[in-house]
């Protein structure tokens, strides 16, 4: 069976749109707890790669904080880590409210023309529940999220909470951005941020305040060509029937 030249320009432009390749995070799924205090199913201290983003000066505080939890599937969440075997915490007891916080990673990766980036981050709504020790945790409800980003530190693209997550489950946020030939923050370090909004459910005012993350992924791609114009088309479908009659 004989392949069109339509055929053949139309899976070169899907494979020119599609092809991606990954770009490099440091401690992605949060796995490495290096420089971290075990308690029990948790983790407590920065995770390794990253940083504290902190504009409200609410970090280190008693009753906030930082670090990973093991999901088993059974306590506060349905399921396992949707990646490896962690996620990111950001808890908070005693500084509810008070403005917003979380982490964020500078990447060795620079914003580049022509290129489509997809950023995917596992966002989780912890349900109340007991850790391994006993202790029982009041976390009805949700805080807020925002997955951001940014290049030379201005944030260029965003999911500002705008998933509906269950008690006890994770969603996925997909945040995008494509440049074009020309860009203000061309060759600008990439940066990825990811924010509790640290906001008290009007539902449960007294519940204290969680948001989980895991596996972030970022990707970049060629941008999308144009399609091909009607006219480029007649041309292709021209050649085609050219080399048909030479077969």
């Amino acid at each position: 069976m004989k392949t069109s030249l339509t055929t053949i320009a139309a899976t070169a432009l899907l494979h020119s749109t599609l092809s991606a390749a990954n770009i490099a995070i440091v401690n992605h799924s949060f796995e490495d707890t290096t420089g971290q205090n075990p308690y029990f199913e948790f983790t407590f201290g920065r995770p390794a790669g990253w940083t504290i983003y902190d504009p409200n000066d609410i970090h280190p505080s008693s009753g906030l904080a930082i670090g990973t939890l093991m999901p088993n599937g059974t306590d506060f969440f349905n399921s396992t880590a949707p990646d490896g075997d962690r996620v990111a915490i950001l808890y908070n007891r005693t500084r509810r409210g008070d403005g917003e916080y979380g982490y964020e990673q500078t990447l060795v990766t620079t914003l580049q023309s022509e290129t489509f980036y997809t950023l995917t981050v596992e966002v989780g709504n912890i349900a109340s529940g007991a850790d391994t020790n006993g202790s029982n945790y009041n976390l009805n409800g949700f805080p807020g999220y925002r997955v951001e980003l940014l290049a030379g530190g201005t944030v260029i693209s965003v999911d500002n909470n705008s998933l509906i997550i269950p008690e006890g489950e994770f969603a996925l946020s997909t945040v995008s951005f494509t440049t074009g030939a020309t860009h203000a923050l061309l060759g600008q370090n990439l940066s990825i941020r990811l924010v509790s909004e640290n906001v008290i459910d009007p539902i449960d005012t007294d519940a204290y305040l969680e948001v989980d993350f895991d596996d972030v992924q970022l990707s970049t791609a060629a941008a999308p060509v144009p399609e091909p114009s009607s006219t480029l088309l007649i041309g292709l479908g021209g050649l085609a029937m050219i080399f048909r009659r030479r077969d």
